[in-house]
């Protein structure tokens, strides 16, 4: 996932980049407007007239770093029939994720830090996850729709078990897991192996 391609592009993404390093380097706790602005080479008050303080900093940095993946992986898979595209989709999200840990660090770290807040913030993960399996559910209209927030919720967990563990990079391993949590209300085990499986 270059920054310059998704979410650091523009003075304003200067700012959600260096809260991102700044938050991964000394914690979401320990981190200042002062040492965000410094970071990205401005002025305070410049960095609070495009964001905000350091609270707004680290909201729009974990709301603009997942929207904009969910945004470009729903992209690329939009052509693609589904479940094939549920299994692109989660692993193309899982290679983003991987290739850009500082981010993912900083904002698991926020959320942690934020206690009930940063429930909030995971609770939108969850429900951009649920859109992988939209097509699942308009073709199966017996699956119960809160089970799409349970599968959502256990990916997250996956997710925020390799960052604990200081795993990013290996996220794109956890794929036949995660692919299973995801499609078993909708596709038999051999038919999630066959996804799975190496193409030729």
């Amino acid at each position: 996932m270059a920054a310059s391609g998704l979410v650091f592009s523009s003075q304003r993404g200067a700012v959600l980049a260096a809260t991102a390093r700044v938050v991964d380097r000394r914690g979401y706790q320990a981190t200042t407007l002062a040492e965000i602005a410094l970071e990205a080479g401005m002025r305070r008050k410049d960095v609070r007239r495009l964001v905000g303080d350091e609270e707004d900093c680290f909201y729009a940095l974990f709301g603009a770093f997942f929207h904009q993946a969910f945004a470009l992986v729903q992209e690329q898979t939009r052509e693609v029939p589904w479940p094939q595209s549920a299994r692109d989709g989660l692993a193309m999200f899982l290679e983003l994720l991987a290739s850009e840990p500082v981010y993912v660090r900083a904002c698991f770290d926020g959320v942690k830090a934020l206690g009930v807040d940063g429930g909030l913030r995971l609770e939108t993960a969850v429900e951009a996850f649920t859109a992988f399996l939209t097509p699942g559910y308009d073709a199966l209209l017996d699956v119960p729709v809160f089970q799409g927030q349970l599968i959502g919720a256990t990916v997250v967990h996956v997710i925020t078990q390799h960052v604990l563990e200081r795993r990013i990079e290996e996220l794109p391993q956890a794929l036949p897991e995660v692919l299973s949590i995801a499609l078993i209300p909708f596709c038999a085990a051999q038919d999630i192996d066959a996804l799975l499986a190496p193409t030729r």
